[in-house]
């Protein structure tokens, strides 16, 4: 019992793990800045507070700029210029940052191609943070150290109460198992279903989009680790087994008895 609450104990650390990685981690790639910037609200918002706010700097009316600038946040090229934006956006979202999300003078020149953008003064991107979704990262930052604290405590115990190697294998075994799941459902599922799920805000797409980046290197992981745990619950069992017909056997005592012979 103790090794299955010390595998419990271990996957929750290893699967929250994975949750804080892909849905709270603010190094957004470019591939993900690049999916995220495909949500329709998000790519008129961002087109629509860049236009208007530089339309007078470059001498173009807003609806020209706007068509511009909605075709370049489409452009595949273009997620590596709106990286830094996107993590930042990221950030405040999930509560990292309190920092409003502003787009500066120099970012601008970028987006709009204009030197003459660069006098525009920095426009807020309106990007309010999800006050559960920065529970949950509190909730995960002190939650995986202690579950994982835990459950090495018991898993010492464990070897020390029972230092049996069926019970020590079945023990991993189970970790094994209960750690591949956990870290599917936490790493991809969640954030990718559950939590969007649960906002209508626009920017949790990106969210999502970070757990599709991770989904390869998170479902490798799941079927690898559940599979090395399959084996070693299959071993334990051989391993009992082997020791109740160890223990079965009938023991062999060889008798000797005097003969004698009468003359």
């Amino acid at each position: 019992m103790i090794f299955f609450i010390a595998a419990i104990l271990l996957s929750i650390a290893a699967g929250g793990w994975w949750l804080q990685r892909v849905a709270f981690d603010t190094s957004i790639s470019t591939n993900v800045a690049r999916a995220a910037l495909q949500n329709d609200d998000i790519r008129s918002q961002f087109s629509t507070l860049v236009s208007d706010a530089a339309a007078g700097s470059v001498g173009l009316p807003p609806e020209q700029l706007r068509a511009a600038v909605d075709a370049l946040v489409q452009n595949p090229a273009a997620g590596s210029l709106l990286t830094e934006l996107v993590g930042d956006a990221h950030a405040r979202l999930t509560g990292v940052s309190d920092e409003p999300v502003q787009i500066t003078g120099a970012q601008m020149v970028e987006i709009v191609r204009d030197q003459r953008a660069a006098t525009v003064p920095p426009v807020v991107l309106p990007v309010e943070t999800v006050s559960w979704l920065s529970t949950v990262r509190a909730t995960l930052g002190w939650l995986v150290p202690v579950a994982a604290l835990a459950g090495l405590a018991a898993l010492v115990l464990g070897l020390l109460a029972h230092p049996r190697r069926a019970d020590a294998v079945f023990g991993i075994g189970v970790f094994c198992v209960l750690a591949g799941v956990l870290t599917l459902l936490l790493g991809y599922v969640v954030p990718a279903f559950a939590l969007p799920a649960l906002s209508d805000n626009a920017w949790m797409d990106v969210v999502p989009a970070a757990a599709d980046e991770q989904l390869g290197m998170v479902s490798g992981l799941s079927v690898a680790l559940a599979v090395v745990g399959v084996i070693l619950v299959f071993l334990s069992v051989g391993f009992r087994r082997r020791k109740t017909k160890n223990w079965s056997s009938p023991v062999r005592v060889g008798r000797y008895s005097e003969q004698r012979h009468w003359s």
